[in-house]
């Protein structure tokens, strides 16, 4: 059966979360974590990263497209702004 382009996106999206988990675990990460992540694949990939590292990770944030947040992620800040043009919540996000 023939997959269509949305169910192409979708597993892209499950292998690039998969290769974000195997990175972190594979990294030597020394002294405070921080966590940035931007775009409308912020909150997933954070939420890997959170998944993987948790309290390894002293802070962060995270600044998505509207509607595109699926709630918070421990201690870090999450934010929804304008994309692809950018609004008054993008600019109160990167404050």
């Amino acid at each position: 059966m023939e997959q269509t382009l949305r169910q192409m996106a979708e597993q892209i999206m499950i292998q690039a979360l998969a290769a974000v988990r195997s990175a972190l675990e594979q990294a030597e990460l020394s002294g405070r974590v921080y966590l940035v992540a931007i775009g409308k694949a912020a909150w997933q990939m954070a939420n890997a990263a959170y998944q993987t590292l948790g309290a390894r990770i002293t802070d962060g944030v995270v600044i998505t497209k509207h509607g595109h947040s699926r709630g918070a992620n421990g201690s870090l800040a999450i934010f929804e702004a304008g994309h692809p043009v950018a609004d008054a919540a993008s600019f109160a996000a990167t404050r």
